[in-house]
C-alpha cells in the first residue's frame, strides 16, 4: 500500500449531474486556470456513445487534460476525467485508481452514488469536494449524505441556478451539513479548492 499521507492527487473534486449539466460543467471548467492543481471527476448522466464526442468538446475549452475513466488507471493532479458504467476509486500498491464495471442493477450512467459512496472510503485521506448539480432525480443524495458524514466537503447547487432542481433538491433534503450555492459561486469554490481564483 502506498504511503496515504502522500497520495497524489490529494484533492479530489467530484461534479455530478444530469439534465442541463453539460452546459453547466463548461463553463467550470472554461474558469480553470493552468495553475490550478485537483483531480476533477465528472459524472454525468448520458449514453456511453456520447462519452469521447463529450469528452473531446470539453479539451476544446479547458486547459488541462480531459480523459475518459479507464479501469486501473492512477488518478493524477491537475487532470478531468469523465467517468461512465459503476466507476470508483480505490487505493492500492499504485495509489488512487479506477474501476469500472457493468452492472443491470444501476439505472444510471454513469451512477454518481457509487461514485461518491467509493469516495467516501478515502475521505479521511484525500481533501474531497463532492458536487451535485442540476438533474431529475435523487441520484447523488445518498453517496453525497455518505461523503459528508466521511469528512468530505459537500455542495449542492441552489434552485436559483438549478436547470432542474431534482438531484440539489434532493440532496439538501438529506445531507444536514450540505452547503447550497448558485453555480457562479460553486465555480468560485472549486477554483479556491484547487489552488486558484477565478
Amino acid at each position: 500500500m502506498p504511503n496515504l499521507k502522500l497520495l497524489e492527487p490529494d484533492k479530489i473534486i467530484l461534479i455530478g449531474a444530469s439534465t442541463g449539466g453539460p452546459g453547466h460543467i463548461n463553463k467550470i471548467l472554461t474558469s480553470l486556470k493552468p495553475e490550478f492543481n485537483a483531480a476533477i471527476i465528472i459524472a454525468q448522466h448520458m449514453g456511453n456513445d456520447y462519452i469521447p464526442s463529450f469528452v473531446k468538446q470539453l479539451n476544446s475549452i479547458c486547459c488541462h487534460k480531459v480523459s475518459p475513466v479507464v479501469s486501473q488507471t492512477a488518478l493524477l493532479s491537475s487532470h478531468i476525467y469523465v467517468s461512465s458504467l459503476l466507476t470508483s476509486i480505490n487505493i492500492n500498491s499504485k495509489g488512487l485508481t479506477f474501476l469500472q464495471k457493468k452492472s443491470t442493477e444501476s439505472g444510471y450512467n454513469p451512477d454518481i452514488n457509487y461514485l461518491y459512496t467509493s469516495a467516501a472510503k478515502i475521505a479521511h485521506h484525500v481533501s474531497i469536494l463532492g458536487i451535485i448539480l442540476t438533474g431529475i432525480g435523487s441520484d447523488g443524495a445518498n453517496g453525497c449524505k455518505l461523503l459528508s458524514e466521511k469528512g468530505g466537503e459537500c455542495i449542492a447547487e441552489s434552485e436559483t441556478s438549478a436547470i432542474v432542481d431534482g438531484m440539489p433538491m434532493q440532496a439538501r433534503k438529506i445531507v444536514p451539513n450540505i452547503k447550497i450555492l448558485p453555480l457562479n459561486e460553486i465555480i468560485i469554490k472549486i477554483n479556491q479548492f484547487g489552488g486558484t481564483n477565478v
